[in-house]
């Protein structure tokens, strides 16, 4: 290699790798549901005692907020699935007994980080009138 090209790659190379080192690393913001019960528009003979929603981060339950609407009434705020024994990243809600209708659980979650998160899960139980 002629001394020129060396020294024309080296300070590229510098300049390259101090980029990757101060660019920003890719955060987990917002807490995500990986999985539910019941899941996500599912359709049960019968209601469910409780349902469960675990996310990718841990959550401040303390900050939590679940309602549950049927059909085309007004929502009902549920307890909040606060019970610490459950691990920091699940709820588990408990619900009331649920005739046949469809049903919306809307939850507002502030994880770890700060971020809050809203979501929905849709379910019905029997044959909706």
């Amino acid at each position: 290699m002629t001394r020129s090209y060396r020294s024309a790659v080296g300070p590229a190379l510098l300049l390259f790798l101090a980029c990757l080192l101060l660019a920003p690393s890719p955060a987990a913001a917002h807490a995500i549901v990986l999985e539910s019960s019941p899941v996500h528009d599912a359709v049960l003979e019968r209601g469910p005692g409780q349902v469960t929603l675990r996310f990718n981060s841990k959550i401040e339950k303390r900050f939590t907020r679940v309602t549950l609407s049927a059909g085309d009434h007004a929502p009902v705020i549920l307890p909040n699935g606060a019970d610490e024994a459950t691990g920091p990243d699940r709820l588990v809600i408990p619900l009331p007994h649920l005739e046949a209708g469809f049903y919306v659980l809307r939850y507002r979650v502030l994880a770890v980080d700060g971020h809050i998160t809203e979501g929905a899960l849709r379910f019905t139980v029997g044959t909706p009138r």
